[in-house]
């Protein structure tokens, strides 16, 4: 199967954004978008949109929220996260938000910048995404 991941640049500038000002803790935030099924075998998402999840903890070895106080939404796609220590590769309690939000998994890397940031599928595999005005 294919997939074509393509983010806003203003849904990735936002959580950036967020992601800078909870600096030195770690930012989460819900990727919000469409995914559409093509006959041809492909999966296309569109990341246009970012929610911060109401009663968010952060600091600086984790972020997190309690599913129980989200309201109910269609079209979440993902998760977006920050590692301020600088590392961009998944941890394992990564993987296990990564399986429960949607499939695409955003990371984001200190100093923040629009290359300090990459994607995992929720099997930890790295994907390629485009960003898009």
């Amino acid at each position: 199967m294919f997939m074509e991941i393509i983010i806003k640049r203003q849904a990735l500038l936002s959580a950036l954004a967020g992601a800078k000002a909870a600096y030195p803790n770690e930012f989460i935030c819900l990727l919000t978008g469409e995914r559409e099924d093509g006959a041809d075998n492909t999966t296309n998402i569109v990341i246009d949109g970012t929610i911060i999840p109401p009663g968010i903890s952060v600091s600086r070895g984790a972020s997190m929220f309690d599913d129980w106080m989200m309201p109910l939404l269609d079209g979440v796609v993902g998760s977006f996260h920050s590692h301020p220590n600088g590392n961009i590769l998944p941890s394992r309690q990564d993987l296990r938000l990564f399986s429960k939000k949607g499939g695409i998994n955003f990371i984001a890397a200190a100093p923040y910048g629009m290359k300090d940031v990459a994607c995992y599928f929720s099997n930890s595999k790295k994907a390629e995404f485009k960003v898009a005005d």
